[in-house]
């Protein structure tokens, strides 16, 4: 290209150049957009082109590259920040003001201060919000992507790590490519910041420690560390001074992160102020600290290669062990409780409520709170998240495994069939099992799960025409090659502010927040235990290696215990027990929930309620027969039938006319002869199965609406 003239070859030492020659020929600049295939595809601006025109060389390629790592990342290219930033560096060129010689040596808030200069002395106003935000997009990841792609070195030695802008930061198969990154650069201690940086980079490399761990638990707990230090020396480096006050340092430590101000790594954590801090928390920041003491005292000869001289050449395993020996050993006996246990109060709410998700934001849906009030709150226009919370609820899994599963992830059971009379419909759902690497990514799943996944993937076609997308849930921006899987961030934001919205409440009046989606798991998990499951059927349901991580999940309800005493003893009216015969067992049990014997079938209502409807078993729900009852069926029909004849001749000859069809005595006898019709004609199709709700099965030919079964968990075994 013409404008490529007055730049530096590839060979110059400074590793921009290198990328720059591996541009395309059109992406090369000064002016980038002619000649580019699809340009309207790659830019948010449509025609708009870059210019770069007058910039110093090594800008121009700086920002040609992070133009096209934009459009390869599936984002866009930000025409308008890029050329806003080029206007501001022009002028500054003109009028002398002083400005990095690179955009690496340009972080945001020097960029932050070139903007506010610019619009100052041209316009004589501030910057405006929407032109912040969007200069700052390229220094979000753009920039980080160039910093890390122009780095030699170990990739631990970047004071930003992010997988999406850095590809040697290694991650399993089992971890997403998502937005997330962690800084370690945040730390302020000149001494600790590159000792972190090499202990958990190291550690990361070797696969000792997995990215999801280092980034969001790992990190955090040394920079709390590097905040305590700050806090409570003069002198950070005297906590790597004589090793028998590590001891008393170490229970200081522990001290000071008890306290939830204490805590914070970033702003939102001040909304945990209020909560508890669990033992755990406090034994993680204190292993994380004695890991790294261990780590540096291990070879001092390569700590001091690392590090040079400093404060780590006094460490010793003295240190760590004393900061070990503050870990707190946490009982393994839980407290029994149903904390974590949602209730059917509550669940009865979320369906009716979760529509308001999906609506759109200029539209208006009446929703009725907790406390029975009701309100017109405005749509979140967010189905997906409506979606991946209706998912986490049936099936119990974790939001990871939810929002970052693959788009194809239902699959068919060998063996398995369809019942279109029950619209039984049973497939394997593969989920995004990223936390237990020998633990199944895979549960059996029924028709409302299948449901709502293939409702999903019809929105994903609707909404990103013309891709294979990799995720079942996607980012709704910056993704258009459609890889990039629905933000945590906003899945948790999202639930929040639905949450303050539609009040949800239990039982006992207390608040259910949705944005605590982790209760539905252990809810989940409760209810499958409490129908009699054995526990290595739960542990590989849940996704466990151990069955007392499973049992961990299981709570404790006073409701079910009785349920299953009054069960498993039955009385007679004096207070004797009644004795059965294993046929009696049997036949009791049908379905694991009858108690009830009829001369036409079985009474399926459970044993702890009462049925007022007398005998009008054929037109109940709870009735189920089959054929061993079919000729009482069929003598109950022809008798039913004679039973009309009679009654209408009677009708008839008594008033000279027939017997209205709303008569309320004819009305029930044909309900009753209608049921009887059915019934026989669905034994005689079906001979081996038995028939329930009055042979009203029938299959369902429109869209399958989800509701959840509140009452299933109930349904004990003795």
């Amino acid at each position: 290209m013409a404008g490529d003239r007055h730049l530096r070859p590839a060979q110059e030492a400074d590793p921009v150049w290198r990328l720059w020659q591996g541009l395309p020929p059109e992406w090369r600049g000064p002016v980038i957009g002619p000649g580019i295939a699809d340009w309207d595809k790659y830019t948010e601006n449509d025609d708009r082109r870059v210019n770069l025109v007058g910039l110093p060389e090594v800008m121009i390629a700086e920002l040609a590259w992070m133009a096209h790592w934009q459009a390869m990342d599936g984002t866009r290219s930000s025409v308008l920040a890029t050329n806003q930033l080029a206007n501001i560096v022009r002028r500054a060129m003109r009028e002398n003001r002083p400005f990095p010689s690179s955009i690496r040596q340009m972080d945001w808030q020097t960029a932050f201060a070139l903007q506010g200069w610019f619009y100052a002395t041209r316009w004589g106003r501030l910057a405006p919000p929407d032109a912040r935000a969007r200069l700052r997009v390229i220094f979000r990841f753009a920039r980080l992507a160039l910093i890390a792609r122009c780095h030699d070195g170990p990739c631990w030695e970047l004071d930003d790590w992010n997988p999406r802008c850095d590809p040697r930061i290694p991650l399993t198969d089992r971890e997403p490519l998502g937005n997330y990154g962690c800084s370690p650069g945040h730390i302020t201690t000149e001494w600790l910041r590159p000792a972190v940086k090499w202990c958990l980079g190291t550690q990361l490399e070797a696969g000792t420690l997995r990215w999801t761990t280092v980034s969001q638990q790992r990190l955090k707990c040394l920079r709390r560390f590097d905040n305590w230090l700050t806090a409570a020396f003069t002198d950070p480096a005297e906590a790597l001074g004589d090793p028998a006050a590590a001891a008393g340092q170490a229970a200081a430590f522990r001290r000071w992160v008890s306290d939830p101000r204490n805590r914070m790594t970033r702003e939102s954590d001040s909304r945990h102020f209020d909560k508890r801090i669990h033992p755990r928390q406090l034994n993680d920041d204190l292993r994380a600290v004695a890991e790294l003491f261990a780590f540096a005292a291990a070879d001092p000869a390569q700590t001091q290669a690392v590090l040079g001289p400093g404060p780590w050449d006094r460490v010793t395993d003295t240190h760590a062990a004393a900061w070990l020996r503050q870990v707190t050993r946490i009982p393994h006996q839980r407290e029994l409780n149903d904390e974590h246990y949602v209730d059917d109060h509550a669940l009865t709410q979320i369906p009716a409520a979760l529509p308001l998700l999906a609506l759109p934001r200029d539209q208006q849906m009446p929703i009725t709170r907790g406390d029975r009030s009701e309100v017109l709150a405005h749509g979140f226009d967010d189905p997906q998240a409506m979606r991946m919370i209706l998912l986490q609820v049936l099936t119990g899994r974790r939001s990871s495994e939810i929002r970052t599963c693959r788009f194809d992830c239902l699959s068919a059971v060998p063996g398995a069939t369809v019942d279109a009379a029950e619209n039984e419909q049973i497939a394997r759902f593969h989920y995004a099992q990223s936390k237990i690497d020998i633990a199944p990514d895979n549960i059996l799943v029924d028709r409302e799960v299948v449901a709502v996944i293939e409702e999903q993937q019809q929105w994903v076609r609707e909404s990103f025409p013309g891709i294979t997308p990799s995720h079942l849930f996607l980012q709704r921006t910056g993704n258009r090659q459609g890889d990039k899987p629905y933000p945590s961030g906003t899945y948790t934001f999202m639930l929040r502010e639905f949450s303050k919205v539609v009040q949800i409440t239990d039982s006992k009046g207390r608040p259910v927040s949705l944005s605590h989606t982790h209760r539905f798991r252990h809810t989940k998990l409760t209810r499958l235990a409490e129908l009699g499951l054995p526990v290595h059927v739960l542990m590989r349901y849940a996704g466990h290696a151990t069955p007392s991580m499973t049992m961990h999940y299981i709570a404790a309800r006073q409701e079910h215990a009785e349920q299953a005493f009054l069960a498993t003893t039955k009385l007679k009216a004096d207070g004797t027990r009644i004795v059965f015969s294993h046929d009696d067992h049997d036949s009791l049990h049908l379905f694991n929930r009858a108690d009830r014997f009829l001369p036409h079938g079985w009474c399926l209502l459970p044993p702890l309620q009462t049925c007022d409807k007398g005998n009008a078993c054929l037109t109940c729900s709870v009735f189920v027969t089959d054929a061993s009852h079919q000729p009482a069926l069929e003598r109950q029909l022809s008798e039913t039938q004679a039973l009309i004849d009679r009654a209408d001749a009677t009708f008839q000859e008594r008033h000279g006319h027939p017997m209205p069809e709303d008569n309320v005595w004819l009305l029930q006898r044909r309900a009753e002869h209608h049921a009887l019709t059915r019934l026989l004609d669905t034994i005689r199709a079906k001979p081996g199965r038995a028939v329930q709700g009055a042979g009203c099965g029938t299959t369902l030919t429109g869209p399958v609406p989800v509701a959840l079964d509140l009452d299933h968990h109930r349904r004990i075994r003795p």
